[in-house]
């Protein structure tokens, strides 16, 4: 069984934003707690205005890129957008060829590397057959900062290549005609927490003001703004930290996209079962997100970049219903994996005290050992590596836990690998197969020397302990001034003890449990939880986040269950 407490909070602290900021006391208590006690910033943060964006001016190589862009489209070279296949990588492609569609009639190539047949990144072959194709100007989105020889390679071919990435940058940088990336040493941005998407938008509005500049331009006037749509679902779906910029852009965002969804995105909203009028950051990251990722972890990602761009509802539809099937199918075989990586521990790793996993399997699908890997993180609270064999090689992918750089951690490990690349939370590798043991054995070590504390559930921490029959639905309405919510600014999570409530079971294993609320009647939604439905025979104290539904105008109060266990003793 989890610990439970509750977060302690500075009670003066509370009061006076309460009253300065004129907010309910649950608000001012979640300002306080996500460490918000100036008033003025907290208030920025209640606004979240692109207007307080960071100039985007001080990202380093952002005005050269921008000045060899506007050039490029002037003079008729060809650019080629070199994207990637995870939402980030797609939506970021889509955007740039939305813009230079929209702006100047100008339709730029757009090449995303298959993920089976040529793996994350620059390749050498792609750009050869690129540049021998026209390419002058080669924009890598969401790759390129550790494609040193690629990237030396595509501008001794005659491609400026201008990077805009995100990821950590290799030493030494590659030697592009622009780097952009605000984890570069002398980036000059104050906010690192940007996705690939997110760049790109900077980009566009500095390219905004060199098209104006332009003494012969006579275009319409540019504007980066009506792409935060996809600029929001590439962030939430890349699990960039919504706090400073980003949290405005998917704020601002979700209002473009649920005021007038592009024609694609409305067709996925259809498979998806959402409506413009309700849609959350959540539903960018659990419905949207998954299944223009279905596209490329199974076969092409274009398809998913073709149903961002597109005009034709028809062929939206059409496009849409193939990456939900595609989705389904990446379901089937998730499942299974899971289970299997899940036996695999349970068997192999029972009595280890290993800080790790890393494993490897015959037949597990290259582009779903990522997904699978966060569910061994979630099960055994231990940084995950899984392997897929392909041939006599192994490619995969690392997730990890808050408390592991796992980017570091493949640091040390680097003389086992053929190549690998990432963030703090997340990465991917390959190397050899006889390479394996060492590997695993190099990383653990490496895991154990980073990580602070044996491995094991942290305790849920609560925000605050509410009576459910005090809980109303302006009081949620009111959290969701601090949303949206997601990786860095997490949901309101709230403790209510004794409540008593009709459990339902659900398709699935999940379970539905009808409560009462201040405002009468209120949902709850237990995940993989059927089997404790016993529990609801006597009191339940629940441990939730709260959260506004909306469906065809009607808002409704729906609480998520992250635990629950019967009520204590009074």
């Amino acid at each position: 069984m989890r610990r439970w407490r509750i977060a302690e909070a500075d009670q003066a602290a509370v009061s006076r934003l309460r009253q300065t900021l004129d907010v309910p006391e649950l608000v001012a208590r979640l300002l306080h707690l996500r460490g918000l006690d100036d008033p003025q910033e907290a208030q920025r943060h209640l606004r979240a205005s692109l207007g307080d964006m960071p100039e985007p001016g001080q990202l380093a190589d952002i005005d050269r890129a921008a000045e060899r862009l506007v050039r490029a489209l002037r003079d008729g070279e060809k650019i080629t957008v070199y994207g990637d296949y995870d939402v980030d990588g797609v939506t970021s492609s889509a955007v740039l060829w939305l813009f230079f569609r929209d702006v100047l009639g100008v339709e730029v190539d757009v090449y995303i590397p298959h993920r089976l047949r040529e793996g994350y990144g620059l390749n050498r072959a792609a750009i050869e057959r690129l540049v021998e194709g026209g390419t002058r100007v080669l924009v890598t989105v969401d790759n390129g900062s550790s494609a040193v020889a690629e990237v030396e390679h595509a501008q001794a071919l005659g491609a400026d290549v201008i990077i805009i990435d995100h990821h950590q940058v290799s030493d030494p940088e590659p030697s592009a005609y622009a780097h952009l990336n605000p984890h570069r040493k002398n980036s000059g941005y104050p906010d690192r927490g940007l996705a690939a998407v997110g760049v790109v938008f900077l980009l566009l509005v500095q390219v905004r003001r060199h098209l104006r500049a332009s003494p012969g331009y006579r275009g319409p006037d540019p504007r980066p703004d009506l792409y935060l749509d996809l600029v929001a679902l590439g962030t939430v779906a890349d699990v960039a930290p919504l706090v400073g910029v980003n949290r405005a852009i998917v704020r601002y965002g979700l209002r473009v996209m649920g005021a007038r969804p592009r024609t694609g995105v409305a067709a996925l909203m259809e498979v998806a079962r959402c409506t413009p009028d309700g849609i959350s950051a959540r539903d960018l990251g659990f419905r949207l997100g998954p299944r223009i990722n279905a596209a490329g972890r199974l076969d092409d990602a274009a398809r998913g970049l073709q149903l961002l761009i597109g005009d034709d509802p028809a062929h939206a539809r059409a496009l849409a219903q193939a990456v939900e099937g595609q989705n389904r199918e990446r379901q089937t075989i998730q499942a299974r994996m899971v289970d299997e990586a899940i036996a695999r521990v349970e068997a192999e790793l029972a009595d280890s005290d290993a800080p790790a996993v890393v494993l490897a399997g015959e037949d597990w699908y290259p582009g779903v050992v990522g997904i699978v890997a966060s569910r061994v993180v979630e099960r055994f609270h231990r940084p995950a590596i899984l392997l897929a064999r392909d041939g006599d090689l192994l490619k995969g992918s690392a997730r990890s836990t808050g408390d592991v750089d796992i980017k570091a951690a493949l640091d040390a490990c680097a003389e086992h690998l053929l190549r690998y690349g990432g963030h703090v939370a997340a990465a991917g590798m390959t190397l050899r197969v006889e390479k394996f043991e060492a590997f695993r054995d190099a990383l653990c070590d490496a895991v154990g020397r980073l990580r602070h504390g044996p491995p094991g559930p942290p305790a849920l921490e609560a925000d605050a302990e509410i009576a459910l029959d005090k809980l109303s639905l302006a009081d949620v309405e009111a959290l969701e001034a601090v949303g949206p919510f997601g990786h860095a600014n997490p949901s309101p999570s709230l403790i209510s003890r004794a409540v008593r409530g009709q459990p339902r079971p659900l398709r699935g294993g999940h379970l539905k449990i009808m409560l009462d609320a201040a405002d009468g009647p209120c949902e709850a939604l237990a995940w993989n939880r059927e089997h404790e439905a016993p529990m609801w025979r006597g009191p339940v104290d629940l441990f939730y986040s709260p959260r506004i539904e909306q469906w065809r105008g009607r808002r409704r109060l729906v609480l998520r269950v992250l635990d629950m266990r019967p009520a204590a003793a009074p």
